[in-house]
């Protein structure tokens, strides 16, 4: 099964690493078309990359739902903002 997958990969018949991440918010809601869930799966089940950070995002999420809301001390707010204005480019 890894093989086939691998194989589909490397002839771009099945997503890389790069398109399962850009799909994988869409995989956790539950959005994606079952044909590409299927290859979202396949991809993480081989994948040595995206297999663990896959499973890190999932657990960052779970946790991040049992916390509830934090409000956030507005130094750091606009410390980011700040940041990310600065690095957009």
């Amino acid at each position: 099964m890894k093989l086939i997958v691998m194989i589909k990969t490397l002839l771009g018949f099945a997503p890389n690493c790069e398109k399962v991440n850009a799909f994988l918010a869409d995989y956790m809601d539950g959005t994606l078309p079952e044909k590409t869930a299927k290859q979202f799966e396949d991809h993480i089940d081989m994948c040595k990359c995206c297999g663990p950070y896959f499973e890190q995002y999932r657990e960052t999420i779970d946790m991040t739902r049992c916390c509830g809301e934090v409000k956030l001390p507005e130094e750091l707010v606009e410390h980011t903002l700040t940041f990310l204005r600065k690095n957009a480019k």
